[in-house]
């Protein structure tokens, strides 16, 4: 059995340890809601994103915050897990690349980064038998601290200036 794409409930920010300045933070507008439902509206950051080519070394290249998306209230369970699927839609106007793709529980990030340079509007990341190098039980599963950490960065190889718009994220179990 497979659970059906699930939205989360709860969405927050954060930077890391001594980033507070120098990443990009998102746009808070109703506590994320946007992301908790489909209503056709995306969370973006508060400014976009650059990359300044001035030379491989000296390039210019910003990230955003963390955004950590738990307590999914997945319906229909498999009595065992067997593979995560994270769906995420999201706008990344050809230029906006992925930092950080991984699982968390506890506030703790956990598991294999699945993060890539793919720019597809829609990304799938993870299968019916994959675990994210975890060995995740149904019950950390159903725990509402259980989620994902998402970090997007700007394209390494080409310089813009762009934000990332992202529509919504989803988890489905196996």
């Amino acid at each position: 059995m497979t659970t059906n794409w699930t939205l989360p409930r709860t969405i927050s920010q954060y930077a890391e340890p001594g980033g507070e300045d120098g990443h990009v933070t998102w746009l808070e507008v109703d506590n994320f809601n946007s992301l908790k439902a489909f209503d056709g509206k995306s969370v973006r950051t508060t400014r976009d994103l650059i990359h300044i080519a001035r030379e491989p070394r000296h390039d210019i290249k910003e990230k955003t915050y963390y955004l950590k998306i738990t307590n999914f209230n997945f319906i229909n369970l498999p009595e065992t897990v067997n593979g995560i699927e994270l769906k995420i839609s999201m706008n990344r106007s050809g230029r906006i690349t992925d930092e950080t793709i991984q699982l968390c529980k506890n506030d703790v990030i956990i598991g294999d980064n699945h993060a890539s340079l793919n720019l597809d509007l829609i990304k799938i990341y993870g299968s019916e038998t994959d675990m994210w190098g975890t060995n995740l039980t149904m019950q950390d599963i159903q725990d509402p601290s259980f989620g994902i950490v998402l970090r997007f960065q700007s394209h390494p190889n080409w310089p813009h200036k762009n934000s990332p718009l992202v529509d919504s994220v989803e988890l489905r179990i196996h």
